[in-house]
């Protein structure tokens, strides 16, 4: 429910607007801006119209007064933007704050009304989508509150933060919101709290935002920013006078939010506790906060439990005043479909799949997407055929066509569910099979390289050895040949073993000193490289080379085993040069062509090369 918590901030931000209205005059600080708002009379006649509930009259009064020069422009459009937002009309409130955003250096006794409006303007803008503008405009805006200093300035900053730091996280730039998150607690901390309780309650606001925002994205820091909600509500509970409902619903919300963190770290039985104590509570038993729930109860599983909780759902969007746009349909008319089909309600959903055919068609129009005409047309071609179909009831032959038409409408309907289903399903079996190929490639280079270390410790104390003093005897021993030097582990006989004994060692010993031969020169990238390779490298018969790949490796071949190390080193190429394509890489592991290289390769991992570089 971000979408309504977002416009929740606004109705709050412009609440405060008009609060600030009626504050005194304030001493000067920097660069001449007041301290605080400075109320006129012309903004005293505006706000008594305000406060009737008409907003047409209010914005009737405000015209009038910026017409004879009673409220200057700032001003007026800032009360024209409050009137627009209470009567819904988003896109001119928008605009009148864009016309005061637009202005380069605003008067020192309308900074704080320019600021208003700025940071409304951003949060409509981010709600919006229009991500680019909402980071420019937010950016702006705290470079003026860099020139002053004043009480005010930390409640104004910290919402601008958490703005700048969700259009960030949106755009995928999770570095850079954390670090303007970080910058909103820092003005969280220092936003000084009064008698009506309502800075550290905004203040608290803005920690949820931010919890809610990494639990959407699946971020373990979401704890962090729970933990510190929860500090904020633990002072608030303890202020002279809290707003009790208030404290109690953000109380609420934390224990939901610490189900949903427990439940991402897999500690299902906290999350469990969590939620029953969210649960209990009265916001917890509010349509809303059931709404809210069902995130935490779809990401556990309980999918009855959330579907019941679905069912109000029409109702809470009534009670807001808003129609299913796109962002509302995926945030709660998908995720109550999935509750519906994952616990067995399948005449549930599929009502829920004709409502989302239904609202798609307005909601395509609100976003102003290109095929909304072409949608709309088909829409009400179907729409004059149902009435056609009612009208003509009796006629059993329409009937018949119609209960086909359904039929068939169901049918292609849970298809393409069905299909939608096994997709993800792939899509998450194939990124756990990128996983595990690429850690098993890892383990194998890492093994390489241990056993390389190992071998190069083993020859330094052989060498070692050769040049240590001997005791004065007799007669000198004879000097000990490195291949007589017995070799203390299975795994490094390779390590003491030249060409001139391999006629003399055994099958098991043979294998080791030509894998290490094959390994550490990398003779497998050679396209030609095969036995013959090995024969004129080593003058080792066929036979005896074979003897040692089938005797001395659990009856690995040759061909096999330069297999497996050409696939390696693919997996390791396309992790550490991912521009490259799958022909390049072929050739590069020493595949004789790129068709070769994918039937070795989907053979062996269960997937084509193509699809694991897009998997990773």
């Amino acid at each position: 429910m971000r979408k309504f918590r977002s416009i929740y901030i606004i109705g709050v931000i412009i609440t405060l607007t008009m609060l600030t209205a009626c504050g005194g005059k304030g001493s000067e600080k920097q660069s001449n801006f007041p301290t605080k708002r400075i109320s006129t009379r012309g903004d005293s006649i505006a706000l008594a119209a305000r406060f009737t509930g008409d907003f047409e009259h209010f914005l009737t009064v405000t015209d009038s007064l910026a017409a004879v020069g009673e409220l200057s422009p700032i001003r007026a459009d800032g009360y024209r933007g409050v009137a627009y937002f209470q009567m819904g009309q988003m896109e001119k409130c928008i605009e009148c704050f864009r016309r005061v955003v637009a202005i380069e250096n605003p008067p020192a006794e309308d900074f704080w009304d320019y600021i208003h409006a700025g940071t409304n303007l951003v949060i409509m803008l981010t709600t919006d989508r229009d991500y680019d503008n909402a980071m420019r405009t937010a950016l702006r805006l705290i470079d003026k509150l860099k020139q002053v200093d004043t009480p005010y300035r930390p409640g104004e900053l910290q919402t601008l933060y958490l703005s700048l730091g969700d259009t960030q996280m949106m755009l995928e730039r999770h570095k850079e919101a954390a670090q303007s998150y970080d910058e909103a607690y820092k003005w969280v901390l220092q936003t000084q709290n009064d008698s009506t309780n309502r800075p550290i309650a905004a203040s608290i606001e803005t920690l949820e935002n931010i919890a809610v925002t990494h639990l959407h994205h699946k971020m373990d820091e979401a704890g962090i920013w729970v933990d510190r909600m929860d500090s904020l509500v633990t002072i608030y509970e303890q202020q002279p006078k809290p707003i009790e409902k208030e404290v109690k619903t953000l109380r609420a919300l934390v224990y939901l939010h610490r189900a949903q963190v427990c439940q991402m770290r897999g500690k299902v039985v906290d999350a469990y506790r969590y939620y029953a104590d969210y649960s209990s509570t009265d916001f917890g038993q509010s349509i809303e906060g059931r709404i809210n729930g069902c995130d935490y109860l779809v990401a556990a599983h309980r999918y009855s439990e959330a579907s019941d909780n679905y069912t109000h759902l029409d109702q809470f969007i009534k009670d807001w005043g808003y129609d299913y746009d796109l962002e509302t349909i995926g945030r709660n008319l998908l995720p109550k479909l999935r509750a519906n089909y994952n616990a067995g309600r399948k005449d549930s959903a599929l009502r829920v799949a004709m409502q989302i055919a239904e609202v798609y068609d307005s909601a395509l129009v609100c976003q102003k997407r290109s095929e909304s005409a072409e949608l709309a047309t088909i829409y009400d071609t179907q729409g004059k055929e149902r009435q056609i179909a009612e009208q003509r009831a009796q006629n059993r032959f329409v009937t018949t066509i119609s209960i086909a038409v359904t039929t068939a409408a169901l049918l292609i309907l849970a298809f393409g569910l069905y299909t939608f289903l096994q997709w993800r399903i792939t899509q998450r079996r194939n990124r756990i099979l990128a996983q595990q190929i690429t850690q098993a490639v890892e383990y194998k280079e890492k093994y390489r390289e241990l056993k390389a270390a190992t071998r190069a410790a083993e020859t330094a104390k052989i060498v070692e050895a050769t040049k240590a003093p001997e005791p004065p005897i007799e007669k000198a021993p004879e000097p000990v040949a490195v291949t007589e030097v017995e070799v203390p582990k299975k795994e490094n006989v390779g390590a003491s073993i030249s060409i001139s004994d391999c006629t003399t060692i055994t099958d098991e010993q043979l294998f080791l000193f030509l894998r290490d031969l094959i390994e550490n020169e990398k003779l497998f990238l050679q396209p030609d490289f095969g036995r013959q390779s090995l024969i004129d490298r080593t003058g080792l018969s066929k036979e005896r080379i074979g003897a040692a790949f089938s005797q001395g490796s659990n009856s690995v071949s040759l061909p096999a085993y330069v297999r497996e190390l050409r696939l390696d080193y693919a997996v390791c190429l396309m992790n550490s040069q991912p521009e490259l394509n799958v022909e390049q890489v072929s050739q590069a592991s020493g595949f004789t062509s790129a068709d070769t290289f994918t039937r070795n390769f989907r053979t062996k991992y269960g997937m084509t090369p193509t699809t694991y570089k897009q998997t990773i």
